[in-house]
């Protein structure tokens, strides 16, 4: 055994992580300049506009059709044609109150400021706050006044108003840049007391919290404008939430304010509603720009508090993310989407920005979140981070690409790309096209490899590192006598388990020996058909010094143990059997000069004789052998039945002697072979002549030609003393005689069977040996019929 290629070792760990920083460092270069970029664009918000357009579209989404339950009492065109110029006298809002409370509504939102005394009707403000009283909920408004850039007032309700009202609430919208009322703030008011938005306020009295009472300011709430020295007092506003504006074609049920005075409306119109009073008409100046769906242009205040009011009671407080929350908002998908760039292809990379999208944009219309996010930061890094990886990743390939042609083409023996021809088209087009040319002739090499390997005469594997076969050539299919399907991805543990070693008998390929320890498997074996092979199984690796798999290869020495037996037999034969009969001879006439009187009777030549007939037939018979295994191979068409009465024929007198009568039984009348006939007729000599050496007196010899299938069957049956099972295997061994103690005067040198064996098998065919001691033997020649393609051969070869 030898030790295999060594595998990589600690001090190449370097280097990993080197090729690893390679290979992330783009990726988190991209990372951090991402996630700064969105969290610096999240915590200042520069693109107010975008993040507008994307609340504006979640809102939408979130908007109910409008409500059944509100009624706005409209201060309209048509009233003012009717009454006369604005304001009107408070005793009409008296009259207005009084008839809608004859409906029982759950409550009146009476969206009219009443801060100063009617001095030319001083009776109408006790006659509206009776009016409100008897109503028994009316909610007024209340509203900042500023008179200059130093002094800011509260404009208030009338005392007597105030104290008959249900509650009092601010009617402030906070207008964004872009002049649209997205949001109100939910308590606004100077530093010692802060009131409910309107609506809020209208919502509480018909719960029957009863007068809505100033409430101190909460520590987190801010300025609307700042004090310009310190003695003037500050606007305070808090809780800053979304309006959420209905949508569809239909809108809030309105009445005219002149259509209720003179009882032109339906007796439950007003009926356990939420009934708000104020203006519509253009000339009045209460309307204001606004986002809601399907009413563009400006809508009036009341309208918009109809809207509120609905959201209020439906309990969607949408407020306005923190600067933590947005920031956690935008990172959290760009951070899912980064990681995902490193493990999905492209395609899935591209699923998954736009799956992080539509779950950031789908989290702004989430009713149970209840916060209107920025999202404009966390969409733009979304959008930025596939075109900037593709860029970083398309600038990585085209490096990767022109480092490999090279490499390629190194390897290959080629010039490098830059001695590359002129490709019309941009770089890429040039480098794509140099990688496929070193791509084409990387191919032609391993071609080359693969057919080299495939016509290689030994039969070779290449392995998995699982040892798993990969590619089997054209003696390995032949060895094992399977296609190279069949063979592609068995186990080579199983392959090669009949391999086993010449020196011990164990298996050469146990099993798992090629999940273990990198080494060479070699040495001499025997499968299980008795052939000689080599075999050599080593691993191989990569570029990168990483174990790649195993290669195998068997060669057949069968044929080169096969002479060397021979060479060793003929050694014998020289040193030993050849020589014996000569020195024989020698020791008889040595012994004859010494002891004449030994040889008396006369016996001397036929001793003599003797010996030199063995020797003669010991050299004829190894001469026999030697031809029958080397000389030419004359193929013809032969009669087997024909060319076993011939036999029979020519022993007739050797049986007359031995008083044995041979007998053909069984004969087909035609069996055609293609054999050589002069060694076919040597064999069937040979088994009829040892047939008769061990056949009685008197006794039948019997000879048959039968078929089956494939073959044809000649056989010989003696009735000699047959042959021990035991013993059967020693048949076929050079210059052994099994019964030549039982019966010396049996004469032989023990090359006839082994001739006869060898022969069939040139013939493609087989001896069988059917005996026992005291029964007689049968030997049957094995030789296999001729086929239509063989015929056809055959005959156009001796035609030609």
């Amino acid at each position: 055994m030898s030790s295999g290629s060594p595998r990589r070792t600690a001090d190449t760990a370097p280097s990993d992580r080197w090729r690893w920083a390679q290979r992330r460092g783009p990726w988190l270069l991209l990372a951090v300049a991402l996630v700064l970029l969105v969290s610096g664009l999240s915590l200042t918000q520069p693109m107010p506009r975008a993040d507008r357009l994307l609340q504006d579209s979640a809102r939408a989404a979130l908007a109910a059709p409008p409500s059944n339950d509100i009624v706005i009492v409209a201060i309209d065109e048509k009233s003012l044609d009717a009454i006369g110029r604005w304001p009107w006298r408070r005793a009409q809002h008296a009259e207005l109150l009084r008839a809608i409370s004859a409906q029982s509504p759950k409550c009146i939102g009476f969206d009219v400021l009443s801060a100063e005394r009617d001095a030319s009707h001083a009776g109408d403000d006790a006659v509206l706050a009776d009016a409100m009283r008897d109503s028994g909920c009316v909610v007024l408004p209340t509203a900042l006044q500023i008179l200059g850039q130093r002094s800011q007032q509260e404009l208030r309700p009338l005392p007597v108003l105030a104290e008959a009202a249900a509650g009092i609430g601010h009617v402030h919208l906070s207008v964004d840049r872009d002049g649209l009322a997205r949001s109100a703030y939910a308590r606004e008011g100077f530093a010692e007391s802060m009131r409910p938005h309107f609506v809020i306020a209208l919502r509480d009295a018909a719960a029957g919290a009863g007068a809505s009472a100033p409430s101190a300011p909460l520590p987190d709430a801010e300025p609307a404008a700042p004090a310009s020295d310190g003695a003037q007092r500050t606007w305070l506003r808090r809780d800053l939430e979304a309006i959420m504006f209905t949508r569809g074609p239909a809108r809030f049920r309105t009445v005219s304010y002149v259509d209720v005075l003179r009882g032109n409306v339906d007796p439950d119109a007003f009926r356990n509603r939420y009934v708000l009073v104020g203006t519509t008409a253009p000339g009045l100046g209460d309307a204001h720009a606004n986002s809601a769906p399907n009413q563009p242009g400006l809508m009036p205040g009341v309208e918009i508090f109809a809207n509120m009011l609905q959201a209020l009671l439906a309990g969607q407080h949408v407020k306005f993310a923190a600067p933590w929350q947005n920031l956690l908002f935008n990172l959290g998908p760009l951070l899912a989407a980064l990681f995902g760039v490193l493990w999905l292809r492209p395609l899935g990379v591209t699923a998954l920005i736009g799956a992080m999208l539509a779950l950031q944009l789908g989290m702004l219309g989430q009713p149970s979140v209840n916060v209107l996010f920025a999202p404009a930061a966390g969409v733009a890094g979304l959008l930025a981070l596939y075109p900037l990886w593709s860029h970083m990743r398309l600038s990585a390939a085209i490096r990767y690409l022109r480092r490999g042609t090279d490499e390629l083409l190194r390897d290959v023996g080629r010039r490098p790309t830059s001695a590359q021809r002129y490709v019309v088209g941009d770089f890429l087009d040039r480098q794509m096209d140099a990688t496929r040319a070193a791509a084409t002739r990387m191919r032609d090499v391993h071609r080359f490899v693969r057919d080299g390997i495939d016509h290689l005469p030994d039969p070779t594997l290449t392995l998995s590192t699982e040892g798993r076969v990969v590619l089997a050539n054209v003696a390995a299919q032949r060895y094992w006598q399977h296609d190279a399907s069949e063979i592609h991805g068995q186990d080579a543990h199983g392959l090669l388990a009949d391999i086993r070693s010449r020196n011990n008998g164990a298996r050469m390929m146990p099993k798992g020996a090629l999940l273990g320890e990198l080494r060479a498997i070699a040495g001499e074996g025997e499968d299980s058909m008795g052939r000689a092979v080599l075999l050599r199984c080593v691993p191989f690796f990569d570029a990168g010094d990483e174990h790649a798999g195993w290669m195998v290869s068997l060669v057949d020495i069968t044929k080169m143990r096969r002479a060397q037996s021979q060479r060793d037999e003929a050694l014998r034969f020289i040193s030993h059997d050849a020589r014996e009969p000569s020195a024989t001879i020698l020791t008889i006439i040595e012994l004859a000069r010494e002891r004449p009187e030994t040889f008396a009777d006369g016996s001397l030549l036929e001793r003599i004789e003797r010996q030199a007939r063995t020797g003669l037939e010991l050299a004829d018979g190894f001469v026999n052998l030697a031809r029958a295994e080397a000389e030419p191979f004359r193929a013809e068409l032969l009669d087997l039945v024909a060319l076993l009465q011939q036999t029979i024929d020519d022993s007739w007198a050797r049986a007359r002697r031995r008083q044995v009568r041979i007998v053909l039984v069984k004969a087909l009348d035609e069996a055609q072979c293609i054999a050589d006939r002069n060694l076919l007729m040597r064999a069937l000599a040979n088994v009829l002549s040892n047939a008769l050496k061990y056949s009685p007196s008197g006794a039948d010899l019997e000879c048959s030609v039968q078929e089956d299938e494939r073959n044809w069957r000649v056989a010989f049956r003696d009735h000699g003393p047959g042959i021990p099972v035991e013993l059967q295997s020693q048949l076929f061994q050079p210059f052994h005689r099994l019964n030549h103690e039982a019966h010396p005067e049996v004469h032989g040198v023990g090359l006839g069977l082994l001739l006869v064996r060898t022969v069939v098998q040139r013939h493609g065919g087989s001896v069988e040996i059917d005996s026992a001691q005291g029964a007689g033997c049968i030997v049957t020649l094995v030789l296999p019929k001729p086929t239509s393609v063989e015929r056809e051969a055959l005959g156009s070869h001796e035609e030609s």
